[in-house]
Order: C-alpha cells, then structure tokens, then sequence
C-alpha cells in the first residue's frame, strides 16, 4: 500500500548526509558545548554568505527574530502594517514589541501584500511594514512597497519564513529590507527543528539583537541593561541548519521541478485555477497553492484525497488574521479584506517537498483531477 503524501515534509538529504548530522551530534555532545559555539557562529556566516546581508544572528524561532526585530526597532505603541494572510506569529511579534497591527489586503494573484491597499492603511501612528513572502513568492510589485516604505520614512521587515534560497531582481530575500525573519520550523524549506535568523545591514539592530537573545546582557558580558529573555539557538540545531543549508540549491531546484510539473498537469483541468503570480522561477515554492472554481467542496475534496488516493491537501490561515478573536482589540468590527477573504476561501495548498517522486506528483495530479470531475458532477 502506497505511503500517506504529507503537506510539507522537512528534506535531509541522501543517507550520507544523515550519516554527517550524527557525526556532527556525537562530536558536540563530546566537547560538552552545547550552546553558543562554533556551530551557531557558522550557520550565521552560511546565512550572510546566502543573503548578502552584513549580519546574521541564530534565534531560538522565526516568531522570537519577528519579535526581537521589532523591539530593536522602539515601535512604543506605534502601528505596523500586516497582510491578513499570514500566521499569527508575525502579528503577536508586533504586539509583544510593543506596537499595533494594522492588517491588510493582499493580490490575489500572488497572495502577497496588496501595495494599492498601503495607502488606506498608513496613519500618522504607523511606524513599517511586514511583508510576508509567501510560500516564497516575491512579486513584482513588492518594488512598489518598498518605494512606499522609502517615501514615507517607514521601515521595512520581511517576513521570509517561506523564502529560503528566493531572489528577487538578482537579490536574496534577507537583504531587501531594514532586517528579514526567517524560519527553520520543522516543515520549512529549510528546518533545525525549530528555530530562527536574523538577517540585516543594521549595525544598531545587530548589536541591540545580541544583546536581547542573551537574557539583556551588555557588549562586555558582565552587565545587563534590557529586560529580555534566551532566545539563543542550540549548537545541534545550528549543525543541522548548516547541513541544510549545504543541500538548499538542491531542495529548491527540486520544488520548482515539482511546481512546473503541476502547472503542466493542472492548467487545463476545470474546476481549478493556477495563480498567475506562481509562475515565477524565483519561487522556492514552500507549497504549491492553486484556487478551486465552482461549487467544488473543499471539505469533502481533502477528505477524497485522504483517503482515496493517500494525498494530504490544506490550506492556509483560516480565519485571516483579522478575523482572530486574539486580534479582535486591533480591528475595527466593519474591517473587510475583500481580496484577502474571498482569496483563501477557495484556495488549497498542494505537497511540493523533494522527498516527492514524479510518480507521486503523478498520483497527486490525477487523484485531484478524478475527485474534482466526480464533485463537479455529484
């Protein structure tokens, strides 16, 4: 019987690479140093070496570097403005640094910040910008956010917890902005377990970083002058994000395989419709997402899918952010994101790992085809 495909599956790599991680292991566990050593210090230099940003720092998660970005940047109750569409995260990183989310729309095309709704969110409150890259998508049009962000003398935060190993014009997602977030969750396209990075330019938000992921503790190690907490990130999982990091041109070559194999199969089947934005080479394709059209069921389409054919279809950050009950405080009762909400509705998300055999992509694309005709038709 054919394996259950998952969502999203974390990629190690042949065996031999598996082989090196638990060398790796044996070898810290035997120096005794489990934290802050030569292992965090290398996956930060892989990180500059991948983004071309000046600084890189190893957080504990991707939500804690949203959060310690912030607090560097002294937001003191001011407003920062969010896509809707994104995890919950990104939003409680703003209020736990001390300012306010103001959410918006998005493209339907990209599912990325919408920078025709920019102006209808900014105040005189509003401090930045999060821009979320997702599922690894930079479209054109975030040009146009950061030209909004330069006009308006607002700092600009990428949210590249989707984005390993994206370009955008030449450029790395980590190097676009005042700092990037990334995030090594266990089903990123790149995982330490859990865990983080910092990436920036900024010599005050490096410095300032340095000292809050270490309990508030001063240049000179002896003094503390912030109130803070540990966010540092362990030696075993730094050693497992350079080893991913030595595979991610592989890992992304792969998904974008994966993804032209779905837009090849998919573009002629009714009832579903590719996103012209994800026909972007530049993508990593975290996940690959397509709309449903009709009267399709998605509900009952997932649950075919599971059980006919073995295949775990989802979708993403439903309710929107602002519609959370834990932002209800922030958003005013009459908000509608109209593109945001008619978007996600109908959206579902496709595997797209490089664990994934063609035959398994194979076995995706006719099972979705075979249960959308049978719906279609019920």
């Amino acid at each position: 019987m054919s394996e259950m495909i998952l969502g999203a599956k974390p990629y190690f790599g042949e065996k031999q690479k598996s082989d090196q991680i638990l060398n790796g292991i044996r070898g810290i566990l035997d120096s005794g140093m489990l934290t802050q050593g030569a292992y965090v210090k290398k996956f930060e230099e892989c990180m500059v070496d991948l983004t071309g940003a000046k600084h890189a720092l190893a957080i504990s998660s991707g939500g804690a570097a949203l959060e310690l970005v912030l607090t560097s940047l002294d937001l003191n109750g001011r407003e920062v403005i969010v896509p809707t569409d994104t995890f919950v995260a990104t939003a409680n990183a703003v209020i736990r640094a001390g300012g306010r989310p103001v959410f918006a729309d998005i493209e339907e095309e990209t599912l990325c910040l919408d920078p025709d709704d920019l102006p209808n969110r900014i105040s005189s409150s509003t401090a930045g910008v999060i821009y979320v890259h997702m599922f690894g998508l930079i479209p054109p049009s975030f040009r146009s956010i950061r030209d909004f962000c330069d006009e308006n003398g607002l700092f600009l935060v990428e949210d590249a917890a989707h984005a390993h190993g994206t370009k955008f014009n030449g450029e790395s997602a980590g190097s676009l902005g005042t700092a990037a977030c990334f995030s090594f969750y266990a089903t990123k396209i790149a995982t330490t377990g859990e865990g983080g990075m910092v990436t920036t330019d900024s010599e005050d938000i490096y410095k300032s970083i340095q000292s809050l992921r270490d309990h508030g503790k001063s240049a000179d190690s002896t003094l503390f002058d912030k109130v803070s907490n540990n966010y540092r990130l362990p030696e075993i999982s730094s050693l497992l994000g350079l080893e991913q990091l030595s595979i991610l041109e592989e890992n992304v070559n792969r998904r974008r395989e994966i993804a032209e194999q779905y837009r090849s199969r998919l573009k002629k089947v009714n009832g579903v419709r590719l996103l012209r934005g994800f026909w972007d080479n530049n993508c990593s394709y975290w996940r690959f997402p397509l709309y449903l059209e009709g009267v399709v069921d998605r509900l009952e389409l997932q649950k075919r899918m599971k059980e006919n054919h073995k295949v775990r279809i989802t979708w993403m950050y439903e309710p929107l952010c602002h519609m959370q009950p834990v932002f209800s405080e922030y958003v005013d009762k009459s908000t509608t994101l109209m593109v945001a909400e008619k978007s996600m509705s109908k959206l579902i998300c496709l595997p797209c790992y490089p664990g994934l055999k063609d035959s398994d992509v194979d076995r995706i694309c006719s099972g979705l085809e075979m249960e959308i005709n049978n719906l279609n038709h019920s």
